[in-house]
C-alpha cells in the first residue's frame, strides 16, 4: 500500500478560510460577511473531496457528510468568537 502523501495546498487554502473568519471576528465585519466565508469553505470542502464523497452511498455518505458540516461550522465559529474576544467584543 503506497504511502499518502498530504495535501498542502488544500490545507493551506482551509486555514485561509479560518484566518478570513478570525478576521471577520477581529474587524467585527458584518454577519453576513462571515456567513459568506463559511458559505465558501463548505463549497471549497465539498468541491476537493467529492471523490471521495461519491465513493460512499447512503447513510454512510449522510452521516459523514454531516460529521464534517459540523466540524467545519465548529472550527469557523471559534475562529470567529476568537476574533471577536480579541477585539473586545466578548466581555
Amino acid at each position: 500500500m503506497a504511502a499518502r502523501r498530504p495535501n498542502l495546498r488544500s490545507a493551506a487554502i482551509e486555514l485561509g478560510f479560518v484566518v478570513a473568519a478570525f478576521a471577520c471576528g477581529l474587524f467585527y465585519a458584518p454577519t453576513w460577511a462571515t456567513g459568506l466565508v463559511a458559505f465558501g469553505m463548505l463549497a471549497y470542502w465539498s468541491w476537493t473531496r467529492r471523490i471521495q464523497l461519491n465513493r460512499l452511498r447512503g447513510g454512510k455518505w449522510a452521516l459523514q457528510s454531516l460529521i464534517a458540516v459540523a466540524v467545519i461550522i465548529a472550527v469557523l465559529a471559534g475562529a470567529y468568537a476568537l476574533g471577536l474576544a480579541i477585539h473586545g467584543a466578548l466581555v
